[in-house]
Order: C-alpha cells, then sequence, then structure tokens
C-alpha cells in the first residue's frame, strides 16, 4: 500500500483468468490459503464504500476489518482499513447494503518471481477466478506464472470488483 498526500492508497492490477488447478497453487512454496465472506455495507455518502471482511478459517481462527474504498484513478483507490472486533463485526452486518449479497471466496496468497499474487477463487463459479497484485506504481512490469491463463485485464473495469460481483454473484458476460 502506498501512500500519496497523506491517504494510503492501493495500486493494483487485476485480471479474469480460468479456474486454476488447486493442486498446482497448493504446491506452490509458501502458498496460503484463506477463506474471506465481504459484506457491502450501506454507504454514508462521503464518496467511500464500505465493506466488512470476515478472514481465516476455523483451525487458526478469524479476523474481521472495516474498509473503506473510493477510486481515485486508473487502478488507483484510496483504502482506510481497521480491524475491528467480532462485536463490531456483527453490530456492522445489520448495516449491510440489501440489494448485495455477500462474497464468499477462498484466497491464495503467493509469491512468484518476487511479486506478491492474490488469487480469488469465488463459491459462484467453477470456471472463472481473479488474479490481483498489489504495485508501487501502475505500469509496473508483472509476470503472471505460466499455469495461470489469464483470460482479460480488467484493472479498471468496475464490472469486475467484487462490489459489483455482490449484486449477482456471477461474473459479467
Amino acid at each position: 500500500m502506498a501512500e500519496q498526500n497523506g491517504s494510503p492508497r492501493e495500486i493494483e492490477r487485476k485480471y479474469l483468468i480460468l479456474m486454476p488447478d488447486k493442486v498446482k497453487l497448493s504446491l506452490i512454496p509458501g502458498c496460503e490459503a484463506t477463506e474471506i465472506v465481504q459484506t457491502y455495507l450501506t454507504e454514508e455518502g462521503d464518496g467511500f464504500g464500505r465493506r466488512i471482511r470476515k478472514r481465516g478459517n476455523a483451525a487458526r481462527g478469524y479476523s474481521f476489518t472495516l474498509t473503506k474504498k473510493k477510486a481515485v484513478g486508473f487502478g488507483e483507490r484510496i483504502e482506510l482499513e481497521e480491524e475491528i472486533s467480532p462485536e463490531r463485526y456483527h453490530e456492522l452486518l445489520k448495516e449491510a447494503a440489501p440489494e448485495k449479497q455477500p462474497v464468499c471466496k477462498v484466497r491464495y496468497c503467493f509469491t512468484f518471481r518476487k511479486q506478491l499474487f492474490e488469487l480469488d477463487v469465488y463459491a459462484f463459479s467453477e470456471t472463472l477466478a481473479t488474479l490481483e497484485i498489489e504495485l508501487p506504481h501502475i505500469d509496473t512490469p508483472v509476470q503472471i506464472p505460466s499455469f495461470l491463463h489469464v483470460l482479460k485485464d480488467v484493472t479498471g473495469d468496475e464490472r469486475y470488483t467484487n462490489y459489483a460481483l455482490s449484486q449477482n454473484l456471477r461474473f459479467p458476460e
């Protein structure tokens, strides 16, 4: 996460990919799989989208975060994130946006050629997934592992944000 003008910035590239071979993912040294449930909250009128996230698994336990995001450019957002208690998480669930559904996914985090990737496998799709990488600059070269099949770069395409996916729990056609 970079900082610009005092605001934390998230600069990332995002790709739509074919569902990877999960055995190959599990064989990547240091690859970690984590369950994630994201729930989008009603907006507060300040231009930021809000979400809460439950992350972890039954064996290791869960962590909870409240995140506020606002797009500020191609592949770049202001991101404000804070860890919250399980009690606060359950209280904020009452503010869930009624037109949105929780997004359930498994995130695989791994390093390839010194770059950290986050690969999301969504409960609603058996054929597609997304791959993200945070970068110091939007034009930083990305080296994608050869066992992953990229269908297209969806950086900046709002239809592929988790916020948009929470509307119908499916990828755009």
